[in-house]
């Protein structure tokens, strides 16, 4: 690898960008004004970059029921704070962010905001208050996105009557905002799922149209009028009105020498409408949730399975998800720790989508492992995996008899081996003949607390007794007993040579 920086310490230019969009440095771009036009061909070419286009869309039957599914997977999961630290003031932010979720109701926004995964971006403005010594968000108001625009450096500015040009800037603690679904950084629009549903629900729309008049003319023939030559216009206008007239009356006059006729369609049958129509309704559940059927089955290239289905639309929602709350944590999370909790890490906010385990499932791979290994699980383990509170299992009165007998049994060959051993027979006659010793000084210590009034007294009166505490006899017995240690170890030794 070349060493771009030949020996020297390395050193960059902090907050230096290059490619960055604005002064007009991206050539992808044709500089129109102040304000930045969306990159997405649909939206420019049908609707002159006029999200309008997009609500047509979402009035569409198939794609406001499957949006709906995808933003019902999101919000039925429940929304969670961790701290994001270990320090005290780190779980007090915690705890705030908690209650202000609840205060203003996180479900609703986040309902609200994940429509920016429709159109391909969201605008909320953030109401401030007070409350406890704190700076409080009273409230979020999801704003119309089609009120605003992004400028060519990406910042949000908001058009109003009197400046329809550049609008008016949006400060950052006020307004809440993000984009998804493009595939680069510089689009700030974002590129929302109405992008790839525009096609099949607008062939859809058109396909009910010519459905329609198909079912017409299956249903009911058209009326042919047939005029002589030498027709006057007021004839041909009269036999005109009579076929339309068909339509609608049950009976109709015409002059004599006219022709009326019913022109049959040769065809039945109306397949090739509704296969054209369940097509497009699966592709706009293909797009939004992943699913390839209307009926909301999975497909069979998929295997067939509803569970992998319904794996694909969680991993879905968790990716919604996932944009929301880092775009929430980045922003007012962010500013509302900031405020009120400065130095403390910013919480966590984020829905749970681990599913619980079976603990059926669990409990027998543990008994399996216990029978064939002979491992048991602490009581640690048992608690964290099945939660409650456990205890020991009380024992029946036979097993405990058994194991009362078994310890006794233990015991007594313990006992009667340690006897036999001589160094224990030592020790033993150590601590006895020394027991005397040690009770005189007990004594003495023990008159003197009884006496002592005070603490400084009983502390006094211990440094005059200790001279008078002689260990003569402690010395004469340990001395004893070390010799005969000594004789016993060496006479040990004789009778293991001896053995030899």
């Amino acid at each position: 690898m070349f060493n771009w920086f030949k020996g020297k310490k390395p050193q960059v230019e902090t907050g230096r960008e290059i490619a960055g969009t604005g002064d007009g440095n991206d050539i992808t771009r044709p500089y129109l004004g102040a304000l930045a036009l969306p990159d997405d061909s649909v939206l420019l070419n049908r609707g002159s970059g006029r999200l309008d286009i997009y609500k047509e869309v979402l009035n569409d039957d198939e794609v406001k029921s499957v949006f709906s599914q995808r933003q019902d997977a999101v919000i039925s999961r429940e929304w969670k704070v961790e701290p994001g630290g270990d320090k005290p003031i780190d779980k007090e932010a915690a705890d705030a962010m908690s209650e202000l979720l609840k205060s203003i109701g996180f479900d609703r926004v986040t309902k609200l905001m994940h429509y920016g995964v429709f159109y391909g971006y969201a605008v909320s403005e953030l109401i401030y208050g007070t409350k406890n010594n704190m700076l409080w968000i009273d409230d979020i108001k999801v704003r119309d996105r089609r009120r605003f625009r992004f400028t060519q450096k990406g910042e949000l500015r908001l058009l109003t009557p009197a400046n329809m040009n550049e609008g008016i800037n949006c400060e950052t603690p006020y307004f809440w905002h993000y984009s998804t679904g493009a595939d680069h950084d510089d689009e700030p629009y974002g590129l929302g799922l109405a992008h790839w549903l525009y096609w099949p629900s607008f062939f859809k729309r058109n396909d009910i149209k010519f459905w329609l008049i198909f079912l017409e003319k299956f249903g009911m023939p058209t009326a042919v009028g047939k005029y002589p030559a030498g027709a006057t216009p007021e004839q041909k206008r009269d036999l005109l009105a009579l076929t339309r007239a068909i339509q609608t009356d049950s009976g109709i006059i015409m002059p004599d020498g006219m022709i009326l006729e019913l022109l049959q369609i040769a065809r039945s049958g109306a397949g090739d409408y509704k296969a054209f129509y369940d097509s497009m309704n699966e592709a706009i559940r293909r797009v939004t949730v992943g699913q390839i059927t209307s009926s909301g089955g999975a497909s069979n290239s998929i295997g067939g399975d509803e569970s992998l289905q319904a794996a694909v639309l969680n991993s879905i929602a968790k990716s919604d998800s996932d944009v929301m709350c880092e775009s929430w944590n980045r922003g007012p999370a962010t500013w509302f720790t900031q405020m009120n909790f400065p130095g403390a890490a910013v919480p966590q906010v984020s829905r749970i989508f681990e599913e619980p385990e079976d603990l059926k499932s669990l409990s027998e791979r543990d008994k399996n492992i216990i029978e064939s290994t002979g491992y048991r699980p602490t009581l640690a383990y048992v608690q964290d995996t099945y939660g409650g509170e456990w205890e020991e299992k009380p024992q029946s009165s036979e097993s405990q008899q058994e194991a009362v007998k078994s310890d006794k049994t233990v015991e007594f060959a313990e006992s009667q081996k340690q006897n036999d051993y001589t160094p224990v027979l030592q020790s033993e006659r150590l601590n006895t003949e020394m027991q005397p010793v040690t009770d005189k000084w007990i004594n003495q210590i023990k008159a003197l607390v009884d006496k002592s009034e005070t603490i400084e007294q009983l502390r006094d009166e211990l440094y005059k007794l200790i001279p008078d505490m002689q260990l003569d006899e402690y010395a004469e017995l340990m001395t004893k007993a070390l010799i005969a240690a000594n004789l016993a170890g060496r006479t040990e030794l004789i009778e293991d040579s001896n053995n030899g």
